[in-house]
């Protein structure tokens, strides 16, 4: 049975109830392009719903859910990795007092650290070769201390070591409070990624406005010897306020990554200013949406992805922070502008939700397009659960969209990953929960 509701943007939402079953099948699209608007431009009613609709663009895309053994206390991150080389994905997960890893097929835990051998919480990791051993290693962020903008906030990395009954060797690399997210990306071009450094607030701010300082956004580069070091960090920007996430990306296909930023200001484009150590000069910053400023003090955006389209792309947050709307944003047509903002079109897709937390753009059905996945964290109501929502385009231009609720409430979703864990070529889903503190697989099963 499937319960889809079809929306022409800007949409006004009514989200219906959806049988706790085990299989949601969902209608699969030849466009994925969301949009953004502000709660106030929500006018358009709902256009249709339908049970079983009929596609006219692809098969249905059918979800099974499983869900494992593994408890958690916080699913803070997720990833999928093949971790012992036998050309399968298995789930690499932070938890709030270890590292972890499930071995596909089975799903049987492998601890990577241990409690106590970071500092509590860990929050985020990043994935990488860092020694250049051929191997994964991560680099991990800990001490995660919410609010406290003056103290906290470790940065290590880890290495398996011979024996992979033993925790994985620990070496510091620095320290940033409030220290949130974390990604290895090449942004100078030579072929070695940096970690780049995400924290949450600038140092020594206060509640509730977080407006004394901006966020410092690190690289680091890696040492010739990361063991001993020094890790030296390198300040890109500090000009935003309370960002909650990034994304590399090559936003203008000329082969160089740049970085989307989520804060309170909105959504921002950071370029790096030209050859030379990427610290040298600060990056060209450029505003690309404003996110939702019609909320305090939580304003602005939080989470971000770039999702592929048939003819472009989307860039899809979550608004404001910790916020209760998905956005998207579309490129405007005609070329971007030499200085100044470079706007794009932003929709609102949904707006009962209660803390949207975890953003994935994925191709489910095989068509040209990303489809939209978004991880709910928090109940709104009992009729709009949190879980996992998936969002279709139904034409080229996103004028009309449809969103499917899938298993609803079971998972207080923290993250989300997609990949194709049991090689039948469909990319599937894996969701970590917080207050359900369980993982769940949903497996892609589109005929």
């Amino acid at each position: 049975m499937n319960h889809r509701e079809f929306l022409r943007c800007p949409p006004c939402l009514t989200a219906a109830r959806i049988p706790a079953i085990s299989t949601w099948p969902l209608r699969a699209t030849a466009l994925l392009t969301t949009a953004l608007l502000t709660t106030a431009l929500l006018t358009t009613a709902l256009l249709a719903t339908a049970l079983n609709p009929v596609s006219s663009h692809a098969g249905e895309i059918t979800l099974r859910d499983q869900e494992l053994a593994t408890r958690l206390t916080v699913g803070y991150a997720v990833r999928l990795l093949d971790m012992n080389g036998d050309k399968r994905l298995d789930i690499v997960i932070v938890d709030s007092d270890r590292i972890l890893w499930l071995e596909n097929p089975n799903w049987n835990e492998h601890l990577m650290t241990v409690p106590g051998q970071t500092k509590k919480d860990n929050v985020c990791f990043a994935p990488a070769d860092i020694d250049g051993d051929g191997r994964i290693d991560f680099a991990v962020g800990a001490d995660w201390r919410p609010f406290d903008t003056n103290t906290g906030g470790t940065i290590q990395w880890i290495r398996g070591g011979g024996d992979p009954s033993k925790p994985w060797n620990l070496h510091p690399i620095g320290e940033e409070p409030t220290v949130h997210r974390m990604q290895f990306a090449d942004l100078d071009g030579d072929t070695r990624p940096e970690l780049i450094v995400s924290p949450l607030m600038g140092r020594g701010t206060t509640r509730p406005l977080f407006q004394e300082k901006g966020v410092r956004l690190l690289a680091y580069k890696i040492p010739a010897d990361p063991v001993k070091g020094p890790w030296e960090p390198q300040v890109l920007d500090d000009t935003l306020h309370v960002s909650h996430n990034i994304a590399p990306t090559d936003i203008d296909g000329d082969g160089r990554l740049e970085l989307l930023v989520v804060s309170f200001e909105g959504v921002h484009l950071l370029e790096r200013p030209g050859p030379g150590p990427l610290g040298a000069s600060p990056w060209r910053r450029t505003r690309i949406g404003a996110g939702n400023q019609e909320t305090a003090p939580n304003r602005g955006a939080s989470e971000i992805k770039r999702g592929l389209l048939a003819t472009g792309d989307y860039i899809a947050t979550i608004e404001p922070w910790h916020g209760s709307q998905v956005v998207v944003y579309t490129r405007p047509e005609g070329p971007r502008p030499a200085t100044g903002e470079w706007l794009w079109r932003r929709q609102v897709l949904d707006d009962k939700l209660l803390w949207g937390h975890g953003v994935v753009c994925a191709n489910l059905d095989g068509d040209p397009e990303d489809e939209l996945l978004i991880g709910i964290r928090d109940d709104l109501s009992p009729q709009h659960r949190r879980g996992l929502r998936v969002y279709d385009p139904q034409d080229a231009a996103g004028s009309t969209w449809s969103r499917t609720v899938v298993d609803p409430g079971s998972v207080a979703i923290e993250d989300l990953a997609a990949g194709d864990l049991n090689g039948d070529g469909r990319v599937d889903v894996v969701a970590v929960g917080r207050q359900t503190h369980n993982v769940k697989i949903y497996w892609n099963e589109t005929k």
